[in-house]
């Protein structure tokens, strides 16, 4: 599984999301994102869960970081 995350800022400020309560690790805060699914690039799926997390249009810019798969 891969995941997408996107760290969004505007005027030095960053947007960070609380999860809700009720999923995994509820309360706790994290950079909007979420799974690939099967026939998305990463960016395709960024720009998805953008959309349905946060209720907006983005334009996904360049990577930020690529880190290992942990298995």
């Amino acid at each position: 599984m891969f995941v997408v995350g996107a760290v969004i800022t505007y005027a030095e400020k960053v947007l960070c999301c609380r999860r809700a309560p009720g999923k995994a690790s509820a309360g706790l805060w994290e950079f909007p994102g979420g799974k690939v699914e099967a026939g998305e690039t990463p960016e395709q799926a960024l720009a998805r869960e953008i959309q349905e997390e946060v209720g907006v249009p983005i334009l996904v810019g360049d990577l930020v970081l690529r880190a290992p798969s942990q298995h």
